[in-house]
């Protein structure tokens, strides 16, 4: 293979050999008019980088073929053209149905990419999220005016990323409208319609079934753990503030996280490990029940390409890399989700009702009580810390919102709370109108305008 390469370079250049090298470190059968017959074709194996190319090549937007359809005897010669960027695949033994001169082009750079990162296109990445406490917040995240955020696709852009690396942005002169925190939330995709209603409510009523709808003080959360998709995004448009107190607070669940790994590492892995019930218990109308640990992390994680099944291989293999884990490894950059309603915390139970197997051995039954007190004993102190960590007093952002302010935060990591406020007459008291969005569509149009627009961070602008 290597003499074949060799020969390939001497008639079509060092661009054309680098070509068939990465065709073959594709596993893609490959010939070339160039080899020297007495060698043989240069080849090797077919291989799902064969789906790869046939998908990126085809001219329809619509992948126009089953992955299970691809001959096993496939195999494609590279032709000769002009443009030394530009590889042109001929196929021999296609797709059925697919015509005799099937044809496909694509760049040098796509097969790269194909060898590098396994995809043609790849996605620019993202930022990393950024960590903060209340003076960093003030300093890094900028208020953004509704008009420029609803006419101009850069202030939007600039919007989804402070919710993608901080998870929190506020809109000012808000048109005071029911309707304008669908609007806001509109802007970005479809909001996500629950039983509380398209958008909804926050405002203090008698004989409240949600302690959201007191005049109480409400303390740190995220809304609608019950559920089996909570909200990636909630809204908060301020249409009437309280005469006396109601002050928001938000605090940053990651840091507090980030923390907990590091000084308390056995604390972290208990609420990474041991699942919480949160429901919704209304059986006149509404029951939700769902159970997840405080803190999400895919499976396995991936450290220097290296698989790692739980949080001790995590740790071996960064000190293996030479990483200092207490300073160096920030966990943040695999946590998927935070977790964390106690007004919504169901009892604890090692299996619910809703989960129990028929026939589940009375064996167990006998000792749940002792293996749940043991699940309880280990996750009460690592909470209690987590506790701790969120209700830093520097860590947490205090906000009176006015009328025409409206608060977008991330659900899944920004913990928010209310001080406790005075109840105004009727007409007169507090009222914020609230939407929610799910994590999709704030992805696909965060990817869509950083594809338009890079990085809009005021460091990148030069502000």
């Amino acid at each position: 293979m290597a003499a074949c390469f060799a020969e390939v370079d001497n008639h079509l250049g060092l661009t054309s050999f680098h070509t068939l090298v990465l065709l073959s470190m594709l596993h893609i059968q490959t010939y070339t008019h160039y080899a020297d017959p007495t060698k043989g074709p240069c080849f090797c194996e077919a291989s799902i980088g064969m789906d790869q190319i046939l998908s990126f090549g085809c001219d329809d937007p619509q992948k126009l073929f089953w992955t299970t359809q691809i001959p096993s005897d496939i195999s494609a010669t590279v032709e000769p053209g002009t443009n030394p960027e530009v590889v042109r695949l001929k196929w021999t033994g296609d797709i059925p149905n697919f015509p005799e001169d099937h044809v496909t082009e694509l760049s040098v750079q796509a097969l790269r990419n194909l060898v590098n990162v396994a995809c043609p296109t790849p996605s620019p990445e993202l930022p990393s999220k950024v960590l903060w406490d209340d003076a960093s917040f003030r300093e890094d995240v900028r208020d953004l005016d509704y008009e420029a955020y609803m006419s101009d696709d850069s202030v939007l852009h600039q919007a989804l990323q402070y919710l993608h690396t901080h998870g929190l942005v506020f809109l000012t002169n808000v048109p005071e409208q029911e309707s304008s925190v669908s609007t806001i939330a509109e802007r970005i995709g479809p909001v996500k319609n629950t039983f509380y209603g398209y958008t909804w409510d926050v405002r203090s009523v008698p004989q409240a079934k949600n302690v959201a709808y007191t005049s109480q003080d409400l303390g740190f959360h995220m809304d609608l753990l019950y559920m089996e998709q909570p909200p990636h995004l909630q809204f908060l448009h301020c249409i009437r503030a309280s005469s006396a107190g109601g002050a928001s607070t938000f605090t940053d669940s990651h840091a507090a996280a980030q923390d907990l790994f590091q000084q308390y590492p056995d604390e972290f892995e208990a609420l990474e490990k041991l699942g919480v019930n949160y429901h919704y218990d209304h059986l006149e109308s509404q029951y939700y029940h769902h159970t997840r640990p405080v803190f999400e992390l895919p499976r396995p994680l991936f450290l220097g390409g290296q698989k790692c099944y739980n949080l001790r291989d995590l740790r071996e293999a960064a000190e293996t890399a030479g990483m200092d884990v207490r300073k160096d490894l920030n966990i943040t950059e695999w946590l998927a989700n935070v977790s964390w309603s106690p007004p919504f915390q169901a009892p604890f139970s090692l299996l619910s009702a809703h989960t129990e197997p028929p026939g589940f051995p009375q064996l167990m039954r006998q000792h749940r009580l002792a293996v749940l007190n043991q699940h309880i004993a280990r996750w009460l102190p690592a909470a209690k810390k987590f506790d701790e960590l969120i209700h830093r007093p520097e860590g947490v952002y205090e906000r009176m919102m006015k009328p025409g302010e409206c608060v977008l935060f991330d659900n899944r990591r920004v913990l928010h709370a209310r001080r406790a406020f005075e109840v105004g007459d009727l007409g007169k008291e507090r009222w914020l109108r609230g939407a929610y969005l799910d994590r999709d569509p704030f992805e696909s149009r965060l990817r869509v305008l950083w594809e338009r627009f890079g990085d809009a961070s005021p460091a990148a602008r030069g502000a």
